[in-house]
């Protein structure tokens, strides 16, 4: 019998897609322009890591709470009052260009990128039919990326011509055009089931806390690990091969393979399930960075960037897809927050100790053993699916 195929890319799904490419565009240029800036005005290169150590704190803190606000409050009320919130820690950088004053603004904006994020990736969950959840949240994680990828690219080739702080008006004005969708977004509440409304409430980290995405959790947090490596310390690794800035092209591969994979991995997740995409993509990802740390050409650099690319294009959105499907509707909120705080413990933790690893094995060796990041998540992947079988067997 034929069946009719819901529509994803409604008007409200297209809005939020367009306007979390902008958002963090707009956030990535900020990301990469506030270091440059602060290492001018101060001449101490070490001042711009105190500033993203200000942003990941309190992105990390606000995490604890965020899900909990999004699911207490209407949460195109939240996004609009977040959006016009960033905006003005936009603005007050204007006010000064002292370090202790840039670095609380960083801060302040770590607070609203937090809040901004986990309204974004649970409304886009939300808007996504049932039947095609894998390919919704695909798509939406490749806006995201893509607005990674520009912002930083925009900021660094603006600033070799322009003030930083004529950079901000640009960002502001981006900022302000994801402020305009916004209004465009309908009113969403997460509803409490009607069982619970007149049963005792729950406790408070319930909202914050659930066991059923915690396998999904610590393979994103394993992830993210694995890439810390490659956004911190490839530059490091090109200079110890001696090719310099020439290993940036393992972006370019991996970018490419990024945006081809989730072209098609969402709709391979709706018909068959994670397990086809999550296996391989552990193993591409093992090899990849395997290869890294042997490569001594620009030909293994970017072969290398396409066996990652695999992973990092499959990975953080079948993970998070799978994670929603094993929760009610209104726990939605609390896996995507449980997600994102993993995604940074990962990046923060990958971050500090694969840099200290690399202090006394060198950085090519440093992605070998990075590449054990890749091989827990197929074994921990394999543990958990086997185990939740089981209980799935014994209801």
């Amino acid at each position: 019998m034929n069946q009719v195929k819901v529509k994803l890319w409604t008007g409200q799904y297209t809005t939020i897609v367009v306007s979390s490419l902008v958002l963090f565009a707009a956030f990535y240029m900020i990301t990469a322009g506030f270091p440059l800036y602060v290492t001018t005005i101060s001449n101490n290169p070490s001042i711009a890591g105190t500033m993203t150590t200000a942003l990941m704190t309190a992105s990390f803190i606000t995490r604890f709470f965020a899900s909990v606000i999004i699911q207490k409050i209407n949460m195109k009320l939240l996004l609009v009052i977040s959006l016009i919130y960033f905006m003005i820690t936009i603005a007050i950088s204007f006010l000064s260009d002292s370090i202790g004053f840039l670095i609380f603004v960083r801060a302040l904006q770590g607070i609203g990128f937090c809040m901004l994020t986990n309204l974004l990736f649970t409304l886009s969950s939300s808007l996504v039919p049932s039947s095609r959840l894998g390919e919704g949240i695909v798509f939406f994680a490749m806006s995201t990326s893509i607005g990674t990828t520009l912002g930083p690219m925009i900021a660094i080739a603006y600033l070799a011509n322009y003030s930083f702080k004529s950079m901000l008006l640009i960002t502001l004005v981006l900022m302000l055009f994801s402020f305009i969708c916004s209004l465009f977004v309908k009113n969403m509440k997460i509803e409490e089931p009607t069982e619970q409304k007149t049963a005792t409430k729950e406790p408070f980290y319930t909202y914050m806390f659930d066991r059923r995405i915690l396998v999904p959790s610590i393979l994103v947090a394993l992830n993210y690990m694995a890439i810390s490596g490659t956004v911190n310390f490839i530059g490091a690794l090109g200079n110890e091969m001696k090719i310099g800035g020439s290993i940036s092209q393992f972006f370019t591969a991996q970018g490419i393979t990024i945006v081809a994979v989730r072209i098609v991995s969402g709709k391979i997740f709706d018909r068959f399930g994670h397990k086809i995409l999550i296996i391989p993509a552990a193993i591409s990802g093992s090899i990849g960075l395997f290869l890294l740390s042997l490569s001594h050409s620009l030909g293994l650099v970017l072969l290398s960037g396409c066996l990652f690319g695999i992973a990092y294009g499959v990975m953080q959105p079948i993970i998070q897809a799978w994670a929603l499907t094993l929760v009610p509707l209104e726990k939605k909120a609390t896996a995507n927050s449980m997600l994102l705080l993993f995604m940074d413990l990962g990046m923060a933790i990958g971050s500090i100790g694969l840099g200290s690893l690399a202090s006394y094995v060198g950085y090519g060796m440093m992605f070998g053993y990075s590449a054990t990041f890749m091989v827990l998540i197929l074994l921990i992947y394999l543990f958990g699916s086997k185990v939740k079988s089981s209980e799935a067997g014994t209801c």
